[in-house]
């Protein structure tokens, strides 16, 4: 574990967090041209996600830490769009962002099916990439629900429930 990770409740998110990114970070350096990911595409963010015990608090955690002007106007924001933590056309709590954000764009592997975003990979099939540069959705799930587990247990949550998003600025003065 490295030294930027907390012994707290939040230490196996953060440590899986790390890993997905190190493994998008490899990928995207190793196929950069088949990428269209930049800041200001918001198009993974097309609709609202569900987030388990763990990542909601650890947003929630993360939301709390931005400024003032920042918490309020997520608070406020209504509009076309759909993820709750956009912000001017980019993440407010990017480096917190849970699992399921950090595989956006990437090759991907479910059930035996091959996924990638439209806009990649564009002129290459995802087909002829090596196994490891693809990311199991099983894999990251699996390990997803063994983390949240333990953090409900650790703290009373309740390891089958799935919130939406939205609700981090439900009854929040």
């Amino acid at each position: 574990m490295s030294a930027s990770h907390s012994h707290g409740p939040f230490r196996n998110l953060e440590v899986l967090r790390d890993r997905v990114h190190n493994h998008s970070q490899r990928v995207l350096l190793a196929h950069a041209s088949h990428f269209a990911c930049r800041l200001g595409c918001t198009g993974c963010c097309d609709t609202e996600r569900t987030v388990s015990d763990v990542e909601f608090d650890a947003l929630a955690r993360a939301i709390d830490r931005l400024d003032d002007e920042s918490r309020e106007r997520l608070a406020i924001q209504t509009g076309p769009s759909p993820c709750p933590l956009l912000l001017d056309g980019a993440c407010a709590v990017y480096e917190e962002r849970p699992p399921i954000c950090r595989s956006h764009g990437l090759p991907l592997v479910m059930e035996g099916q091959h996924d990638v975003c439209p806009l990649n990979f564009t002129d290459r099939s995802i087909l002829t990439l090596p196994d490891e540069d693809l990311l199991s959705v099983d894999t990251l799930t699996a390990v997803l629900v063994a983390v949240n587990a333990l953090y409900c247990q650790e703290t009373g949550g309740d390891a089958h429930r799935r919130r939406p998003v939205s609700e981090l600025f439900v009854n929040k003065d």
